[in-house]
């Protein structure tokens, strides 16, 4: 029994850590810590790294298309759900420009410069020791579409006591080289 009081208390800490620091992102504050912040978001209740937003497959092929209503109808939503989804972002980024609407614009390009910055935190991917964080594997793919590459294969690469996906993506040149993401703190976990 106490040990499960100090679950809950932990877990009342967590999500109010989270929650505080979601505000902050929203205010577009420039002192948002996107590494805290993501991090709270790994400590929520029902957290999984394996899920991928249903949203995405439609909101990728609106965007796709060019259909901006239809993308903002999946994006909008998914936003809300999972503030930290950097395909959101982009789309709305998009949308926002579209519109000439500066405050969207200025909000969504915070949250995926934010974003971006604390997945790379001062790596470049190339290798375990400079891997990028990735909180999902959806994830993983936003970060290689944005970048403009496309994905060959994936597989994972075990390396002392971590744990690491191996993404093979071929840039606009046709180069084709590793990216790899840490995924330690999610993977076996559902």
């Amino acid at each position: 029994m106490r040990l499960f009081l100090v679950f809950l208390m932990a877990s009342a800490v967590w999500a109010q850590d989270y929650e505080t620091l979601l505000r902050q992102a929203r205010k577009g504050d420039p002192a948002t810590d996107f590494t805290a912040l993501r991090a709270a978001y790994t400590r929520r209740p029902g957290y999984n790294g394996y899920e991928t937003p249903p949203q995405l497959a439609p909101m990728l092929k609106a965007l796709a298309s060019s259909d901006w209503a239809e993308a903002e109808k999946q994006a909008a939503p998914l936003a809300i759900s999972n503030y930290l989804q950097l395909d959101a972002h982009y789309v709305l980024l998009l949308i926002s420009k579209r519109r000439g609407d500066a405050t969207g614009e200025k909000q969504h390009d915070f949250m995926l410069r934010g974003l971006s910055s604390a997945i790379r935190a001062g790596h470049d991917g190339s290798s375990p020791e400079q891997a990028w964080k990735a909180l999902s594997v959806a994830e993983e793919f936003s970060v290689c579409r944005l970048a403009g590459w496309r994905l060959k294969s994936q597989d994972r690469v075990h390396q002392g006591a971590r744990e690491f996906d191996r993404v093979m993506v071929t840039n606009a040149d046709g180069k084709t080289f590793p990216i790899y993401f840490d995924i330690t703190d999610w993977f076996g976990k559902l």
